[in-house]
């Protein structure tokens, strides 16, 4: 279909807000919000407005009555009752508030944002049946089976259905959907990578941040009950001396060394040690731990030290996990705005509105 003369109706979300819209947006609010909307949007980016009509076919062949239909996209309506759990749901304010930088955004501006987040998807889903992307009942039984868990049981479940103002059906519908648009937008970011010239820009601009971690330094002391143990801590807490007490009572493998281990990447320890050792400050110690049924440990801290920086190749994972999600936005945002140009979205006033002005 041939574009409009209007321009995007916004830019979107993070790759993972869009992927998820329809099941994290639509289904987590609440329906029941006011009627009395003002499509400041619509004249801003010219988008046509256009009485509604008696019922549009939606994507399963279902008709929506006079009034229920809000918007269309490629002929497909868009309802009042998924723009009000949109609007109503706590994370498009929180969108809001990310993208307008207030604490409070206007009425409008939440509108605006529920409107452009229901669009996206439903361009998501068509490109869904364009690219014949499918999801199996299977698939959705499991996905509806993991929604449930977060339940008690199916008297709440039910419960939590019914607050967000939803039939079985329209749950189900919900979920595929959520489910089609995540695929699309992972298709279409699909190959998307760093460049080398950008992953060492930004290694430049950071390695000194990029680090590997940190070394800690140990003096441990092994014995084999805790009879024995708790004599060394007190012995310690008197002011002997570790590494005597390591060399005379230990039977670790570095006794002869005063029991201390060198610099060892922290995250090498045992889970016992890096517990035990985390709160530590350089000069302290702890115990007794024990270690097996017949073996506990005093362990005392010489010292902390941040690793070496990492080089490039050990970087570029971490740095593509910093870079990669907003390189993947731009991909989709793109995707979406020339969507928009070549699709026909038709936003349509309120049903008691416009009659006199009919096209």
């Amino acid at each position: 279909m041939t574009g409009r003369n209007r321009r995007s109706i916004s830019r979107i979300g993070t790759p993972e807000t869009l992927a998820g819209l329809l099941l994290i947006l639509a289904v987590a609010g609440t329906p029941g919000v006011s009627r009395d909307r003002a499509w400041a949007a619509q004249s801003e980016s010219g988008v046509r407005q256009e009485s509604p009509g008696h019922g549009v076919p939606g994507p399963q062949g279902a008709r929506s009555a006079e009034g229920e239909v809000v918007a269309r996209v490629n002929g497909e309506p868009l309802t009042r009752a998924q723009f009000d759990r949109m609007v109503a749901n706590p994370l498009t304010l929180r969108q809001a508030r990310q993208e307008l930088g207030v604490e409070e955004p206007d009425r409008k501006e939440l509108e605006r944002l529920a409107m452009r987040n229901l669009v996206h998807l439903r361009l998501l889903v068509q490109e869904a049946g364009r690219r014949k992307v499918t999801v199996t009942a299977k698939e959705l039984d499991e996905a509806i089976t993991a929604l449930r868990r977060r339940f008690d049981d199916l008297k709440d479940f039910g419960v939590w259905i019914k607050q967000q103002g939803l039939s079985d059906p329209e749950l189900f519908e919900t979920v595929r959907t959520d489910m089609l648009a995540k695929r699309v937008t992972a298709a279409l970011v699909e190959g998307v990578r760093l460049t080398d010239d950008e992953a060492r820009e930004y290694y430049e601009a950071r390695k000194e941040e990029i680090t590997i971690g940190e070394e800690v330094r140990l003096r441990i002391i092994a014995v084999k009950d805790k009879a024995a143990a708790d004599e060394i801590v007190a012995a310690l807490r008197k002011g002997e001396d570790f590494g005597r007490l390591a060399r005379q009572r230990s039977r670790g493998k570095r006794a002869a060394q005063g029991g201390d281990t060198g610099w060892v990447d922290s995250r090498t320890l045992p889970p016992l040690l890096q517990t035990a050792v985390g709160p530590l400050a350089a000069g302290g110690a702890v115990g007794p731990l024990k270690k097996g049924a017949d073996e506990f440990l005093i362990v005392g801290l010489r010292g902390r030290r941040p690793l070496r920086a990492k080089s490039l190749a050990e970087a570029r994972p971490e740095i593509e996990r910093r870079l990669l999600p907003a390189k993947h936005q731009k991909v989709v945002e793109a995707w979406l705005t020339q969507q928009e140009r070549e699709s026909k979205i038709e936003m349509l006033p309120e049903p008691n509105k416009g009659r006199g002005d009919r096209r």
